[in-house]
């Protein structure tokens, strides 16, 4: 009997080709959407799932209160971990890591010659041997408990391992530099860690090596807090992470009374990737309700595609009558019938899902270069997959199928026997104006707010932040003693060029991820202030490369330590300055010296447009420039030509070094990779979204023409023109489409509302974009059925009345 129902279904698929078309098309594309944000959602929500003592794991991060609100930061002084060690010893593991960042690694073969030069953004990880029994990832050689217990000891993933050494086995026993100051010897390697996994781990280097590194100083200060700095642990069984919060107030208190404003807690490693907040090591967070958006877009998408099976089944139901009026006269009962249909269901949506992994295969690439899925990522054949495909099965039938089978199957012989079934008597007409109505609210829902989330790009891309971003090359440049003494000969060696307007050194740009923040006091206060003061290190020219604004004072003349400051507007808010002129000559005081204020500038960004302008204060410290920015002309000519003597010069000035540049335009740009991205998926589901809309409209448009073609004909022969038959057609439908843009326009604005809470600055919400969204469904809408309209239009009225 199954096999029949198959059959009869390939039968009347053949027989409607144009709709069987229109059913599959709609169904594919709606389950490739839903099975792509499967992938995606299904990888994001993998992250760290691995490891054994998940449940128990945490991370300690620590909220700022001050006067002017919060910061939450993931850093904890260095002393914090062997004093939690001590004072907590029912603790089951306890570990401490420093990220660092932009590692320059040295290989050497036996003799100690160079043989080969990396720059190592942010794999570089100084740990203990807690962290690999925190963390389970595997090993190739060496034993996670011993390799880095001793100073200038290392681990290397494998692939690493082979890109230093050719192989890893090889690798164990050979020596790297890093950054041209200490010797590490590899003791360890590990596996290369999987994609889904927040800690980019390629180097580990044994923690007492950082002491080399970093000034003694910095290990025994319980007031600095740095962000590289992260404290790692593991519960015991049972225990509550809430009463270990309350503890760590008391912890606090004991070891450094004196600081009342940061607050201790513990961040579940299962919060780790979604908690935007509290970035994890990658900074690829991603919010839940991101990730709940998205599977509601993919829910939405597969509905608005069973919404077009149900349309255009019903609608064709009035052709299937009297088929069913014969089966039951025969003697079929209703649940045979009901059977019948949903097989015949199942069969399309069996051809529509093989399509649809087709065309998964077929954009998979492109998917991956706008989402965070690893470029090697391929349609897993897992029970999982084949699980998700078996479900996707299942409930497309029953959506698309029940309701349609309900219809056909309840059709009484004798009427269907005498063709006279109309549209109104197939499944109710209100019914499917209120799918249709549903289908375009969902899609100018999708529309909107992809209107919005490009708006808002384009905002952030055009917002004035202060200062000139454009055609501004930023250098990296060692951070030893003996290269910065060449800092200045290589700053002139970059103005000398034709192509080059400014040169700086300085510790970063006015806007970066990289920013120092710390406590002040400002004229004649006797106490710290209550909110910090981020600081920003530049030569004298700082503020002319960049092309910051004084509104007040002067540069500080030129020196190579600190000896004036300029501040911005927002500190002198925040400290009860009215007038810029009259900070001038007041004194701040940073790290026990005091500093006069010679200068105050225009409030600029210092990070992206998620947060607030920090009160900020700049002066010059040569031992902690890390960057030359160079302000390139804006008619130059010949930018790779420049770009290759930059890194020439370069090259002779820091032969042991690895060269890395990049535009200070393109880093803004990462700030925001994540809502570009998620802007780029908007874009296409709203897309498919009318598409799939559209199909159904026009198959059901297709449909009432079919039923009312001797109508047609008659007010044809009684002097109907083109447009009156157009109007008849076209009207109720298009009423149903700007009823569904008053309905998706609330819903669309209170998301977007929310969605844009998560930017400091940002565009206003305007009318004209739900105006834009409505015309151009509208017009969408009109065209598509039109098309049908005035195909039906212009037939021949003698051939619509000839059976007549």
């Amino acid at each position: 009997m199954l096999l029949n129902y198959f059959k009869i279904a390939f039968r009347n698929l053949l027989r409607h080709k144009a709709f069987s078309l229109l059913n599959i098309a709609g169904l594919s594309v709606g389950v490739a959407v839903a099975l792509l944000i499967f992938l995606i959602v299904r990888f994001e929500l993998s992250f760290d799932t691995f490891h054994q003592k998940r449940d128990r794991t945490y991370r300690v991060v620590n909220d700022f209160t001050h006067e002017a609100g919060k910061d939450y930061q993931v850093g904890v002084p260095f002393p914090f971990v062997p004093a939690l060690k001590t004072d907590f010893p029912q603790l089951e593991k306890v570990t401490t890591t420093f990220q660092a960042y932009n590692s320059q690694i040295t290989v050497l073969d036996e003799q100690g010659a160079i043989t080969k030069k990396f720059r190592e953004e942010n794999s570089l990880l100084f740990t203990e041997p807690e962290f690999f029994q925190i963390f389970d990832y595997p090993w190739l050689a060496g034993d996670p408990k011993k390799v880095l217990v001793e100073p200038n000891t290392v681990a290397l993933t494998r692939s690493i391992a082979e890109k230093y050494f050719g192989s890893w086995q090889k690798a164990l026993g050979k020596f790297i530099k890093l950054d041209n100051k200490q010797l590490l010897q590899v003791n360890g390697i590990l596996k290369d860690l999987p994609d889904n996994t927040d800690f980019p781990i390629q180097i580990a280097v044994s923690f007492p090596t950082l002491r080399k590194f970093i000034d003694a100083n910095e290990f025994t200060n319980w007031g600095s807090v740095w962000s590289s700095t992260q404290c790692y642990l593991v519960l015991p069984p049972k225990a509550s992470p809430t009463q270990f919060d309350r503890s760590l107030a008391s912890f606090l208190k004991k070891h450094n009374s004196d600081d009342r404003n940061h607050t201790y807690k513990l961040q579940a490693l299962s919060d780790l990737h979604f908690n935007t907040r509290y970035p994890s090591m990658t900074y690829r967070s991603i919010s839940k309700t991101t990730v709940l958006s998205l599977v509601l877009i993919g829910a939405f998408i597969l509905i608005i595609a069973c919404i077009n099976f149900v349309n255009l089944a019903t609608a064709q139901a009035i052709g299937r009558a009297k088929e069913t009026g014969i089966r039951k006269v025969l003697g079929s009962n209703r649940g045979h019938l009901i059977v019948q249909f949903l097989g015949e269901t199942f069969f399309i949506v069996l051809l529509a899902v093989s399509v649809a992994v087709l065309l998964v295969l077929a954009v998979l690439p492109f998917v991956r270069s706008i989402s965070n899925l690893p470029d090697d990522f391929q349609l897993p054949l897992s029970l999982e997959m084949v699980g998700f495909l078996l479900f996707l099965i299942l409930v497309v039938t029953v959506l698309s199928g029940f309701y349609p089978a309900l219809i056909l199957s309840g059709f009484q012989p004798v009427q269907a026997l005498k063709s006279k079934m109309t549209l109104q008597t197939v499944g109710g007409i209100s019914l499917r104006k209120a799918l249709v109505v549903m289908q375009f609210s969902i899609s100018q829902v999708l529309v909107i707010a992809t209107l919005i989330a490009i708006t808002q790009m384009d905002y952030v891309r055009k917002k004035d932040l202060g200062y000139n971003q454009e055609a501004i090359l930023l250098v990296s440049v060692p951070q030893d003693s003996l290269s910065q003494f060449k800092l200045q000969t290589l700053k002139n060696r970059f103005q000398a060029l034709s192509a080059v307007q400014k040169v700086s050194l300085h510790f970063a740009a006015p806007s970066s991820g990289s920013n120092s923040m710390t406590n002040f006091r400002f004229g004649k206060a006797t106490e710290d202030a209550q909110f910090p003061v981020n600081l920003k290190a530049g030569d004298v020219d700082y503020f002319s490369t960049f092309q910051l604004r004084l509104v007040a004072g002067r540069a500080y003349f030129p020196s190579d330590t600190a000896r004036e400051v300029v501040v911005n507007e927002k500190l002198l808010r925040q400290v009860g300055v009215k007038h810029a002129q009259d900070a001038i000559g007041q004194t701040i005081r940073i790290n026990d010296r005091n500093y006069p204020v010679v200068g105050v500038v225009q409030d600029f960004h210092n990070v992206s447009l998620r947060d607030p302008i920090a009160p900020t204060a700049i002066l010059a410290n040569k031992s902690s420039y890390r960057q030359v920015g160079l302000k390139l002309k804006p008619a130059n000519a010949d930018m790779k030509e420049t770009l290759r003597t930059v890194e020439q010069i370069w090259n002779e000035t820091f032969p042991e070094y690895v060269y890395e540049a990049s535009f200070l335009d393109e880093r803004l740009a990462e700030f925001y990779e994540g809502e570009t991205k998620l802007a780029q998926l908007f874009k296409i589901f709203a897309a498919i979204a009318i598409f799939i809309g559209c199909l159904g409209l026009y198959g059901l448009v297709s449909f009432v023409a079919m039923q009312k073609t001797k109508e047609i004909g008659i007010r044809k022969v009684l002097g109907a023109s083109l447009p009156n038959i157009v109007s008849l057609l076209s009207r109720d439908f298009l009423k149903l489409v700007l009823l569904a843009n008053v309905l998706a326009w609330p819903l669309a604005w209170w998301a977007m509302q929310r969605w844009l809470q998560d930017f400091e600055y940002r565009t206003p919400i305007g009318w004209w974009m739900f105006a834009v969204a409505g015309l151009g469904a509208l017009l969408i809408a009109l065209i598509t059925v039109s098309f049908q309209a005035i195909k039906a239009a212009v037939a021949n009225p003698v051939e619509a009345l000839r059976s007549e």
